[in-house]
């Protein structure tokens, strides 16, 4: 049986989250190899010019960029069932004024309300009865956030949604959770996007605080 992602095969699940993250033409993933990069017995480091960032090595990693009114940086990291995704988004000046400026938004702290509805926008298309909501962030997660955020000296905007009835399997119907946050660096936006089954996504929060710790950006390696 093939991998399969939020009830998609794999592929398309793949290629589905890329254009809901607006790198649709031309996006390069590609598959890591990655064993040589343990940090223990459990997590890999993945390195890039731009991020270095550790993660579960029972997770499946991809990178990818496009180079469309300016560069747009990828990076998958797949939950071992792949029912939960964190991705990551680096943005070039370029490519961050045109997204800004595409999409009619004028301040980052819209972006990841942005984003999530353009989630449930794809979500509903696929199954009529998926409804959206709203939900505070729990208090902990989100002093997480802003404790990683200060640190490191960046202003991070967060939204958190649920999604009833994403999708179904088997005709069994499944909720799923959304994390959005965004940040600008030197004019440079930054997203990430921590998604997935419901249940899965709250089994792997520890991991996803675990990655946003360990995460690192370079920012003198990034491409203007």
């Amino acid at each position: 049986m093939r991998s399969r992602l939020f009830g998609m095969r794999l592929p398309l699940a793949i290629f589905v989250l890329t254009v809901l993250a607006f790198v649709m033409v031309g996006s390069i993933i590609m598959q890591l190899t990655l064993m040589s990069n343990l940090v223990d017995a459990n997590w890999l480091c993945l390195r890039e010019k731009f991020l270095k960032l550790n993660f579960p090595k029972s997770w499946h990693a991809e990178k990818g960029s496009i180079d469309r009114n300016g560069t747009v940086y990828i990076v998958n990291l797949f939950s071992d069932d792949y029912k939960t995704i964190l991705h990551f988004e680096f943005y070039s000046e370029e490519a961050t004024r045109s997204f800004m400026e595409n999409n009619n938004l004028t301040q980052v702290s819209s972006v990841p309300e942005f984003d999530a509805r353009e989630v449930y926008s794809w979500v509903s298309r696929q199954n009529s009865n998926a409804t959206y909501d709203v939900i505070s962030v729990d208090p902990d997660l989100s002093n997480f956030i802003e404790n990683w955020a200060s640190v490191r000296g960046y202003k991070v905007y967060c939204f958190f949604i649920r999604i009833r009835n994403a999708y179904t399997i088997n005709n069994v119907s499944h909720n799923a959770t959304g994390l959005f946050l965004s940040s600008m660096i030197d004019q440079k936006l930054i997203k990430v996007i921590f998604y997935g089954e419901e249940s899965s996504w709250s089994e792997n929060q520890e991991k996803f605080r675990k990655i946003l710790n360990s995460t690192e950006i370079f920012m003198d390696k990034w491409y203007v």
